[in-house]
């Protein structure tokens, strides 16, 4: 036996015991550093949390920049990019006349071997409690999964039902709930995501026609924030964001911490539990301009510093790359009122 078999055969049974692994704690939701703006995804009640307002954001996050995966192909030593790629688009929008939200949101989350596409769309009821409204949301999504056909780990024997079925896809239908309750200096929430698989009673390996797939495991989020007004200065603003998120086995944090200047320019730190400190900038460079059609602009940029085993290996990761742009503008006039009237119109429920 060759050197080159030899490695071939010690990095297949590596790749099963990681893919092992996986199926126990099966397909997570994408992670990304600048959560709060990705909120919909986590949690359908907090779908059209921008008021009276239609918003388009999208996220690119590129992960673990220079990892590569490394293989042997005869003598020769070969890289197969496997590092992580995520893309986030949404759509939402208050509409009055249903009492609530409605919100699209497509996700491409290339990770591994897996390239994963899901597409939601959801509701959120608005409902108005105390000095805030309580956001009540449900989503239905379709879910594509596809496993990559790549030379750096395709076994020798056959007979595997998932390995066979390499560049197939198959497509799942799952559903999510949420709540969250939001004032004007605080918000906080919880969602649950891929609850279908809380009811399969085969939750490892899924059948879909003659295809195998790796189902995906119910998420549950904690989340929340503050704007802090420095009462000395209250053109500076102190915003921490936090979230917690578990499978049911094991669990994930995230924190931000971020100061803002002026409601224009604002920047951070992050921190994700064994996974990656993040530096954060962020501006919105017309909230104090009067024309309403470029207010509703903001942009962010993060880095995050490998902050796990990734970081100090040969073939090693230099962190991650997150590019964030939101566009929102009021498709509702402000109601004026004038005259003489009953206060049951003017202090009505907005919602």
């Amino acid at each position: 036996m060759n050197k080159g078999a030899q490695i071939r055969r010690i990095a297949i049974f590596l790749f099963v015991a990681v893919f092992a692994q996986g199926v126990c704690h099966a397909q997570d939701d994408v992670q990304f550093t600048l959560f709060p703006w990705a909120s919909s995804y986590y949690n359908a009640g907090a779908i059209g949390e921008q008021n009276n307002t239609l918003c388009f954001t999208g996220i690119y996050n590129n992960k673990y920049l220079g990892w590569n995966d490394v293989y042997m192909q005869g003598d020769s030593l070969m890289k197969d990019k496997t590092a992580p790629q995520d893309i986030y688009f949404s759509l939402e929008s208050y509409l009055k006349k249903l009492h609530g939200s409605l919100g699209v949101t497509f996700v491409n989350d290339i990770i591994g071997f897996y390239n994963n596409i899901g597409v939601k769309l959801g509701y959120s009821y608005k409902l108005r409690v105390g000095p805030g409204h309580l956001g009540i949301g449900a989503q239905i999504s379709l879910y594509n999964q596809k496993l990559k056909d790549s030379p750096s780990w395709r076994p020798i024997q056959t007979g595997d039902p998932v390995l066979d079925n390499l560049g197939e896809s198959t497509m799942d239908l799952d559903f999510s709930l949420g709540l969250q309750y939001k004032c004007d200096q605080w918000y906080a929430g919880i969602g649950v995501t891929q609850l279908a698989s809380a009811f399969d009673k085969n939750r490892v390996l899924r059948l879909a026609g003659d295809k195998e797939y790796i189902s995906r495991n119910p998420q549950m989020y904690f989340h929340g924030g503050y704007d802090w007004i420095v009462p000395a200065n209250p053109n500076w603003e102190l915003i921490p964001h936090a979230m917690v998120k578990t499978d049911f086995k094991t669990y994930q944090i995230d924190v931000m911490a971020l100061v803002r200047y002026n409601g224009i320019l604002w920047g951070g730190l992050g921190y994700r539990l064994n996974d990656a400190v993040s530096l954060i900038f962020g501006t919105r460079p017309f909230h104090n301009s009067s024309n309403i059609y470029l207010k509703g602009l903001e942009a962010a940029v993060s880095y995050g510093i490998t902050a796990n085993s990734l970081a100090y290996r040969a073939n090693r990761s230099f962190g991650d790359v997150e590019v964030m742009i939101r566009y929102c503008f009021d498709i509702y006039k402000p109601e004026v009122f004038s005259g003489y009237g009953s206060t049951r119109n003017i202090y009505k429920n907005q919602y």
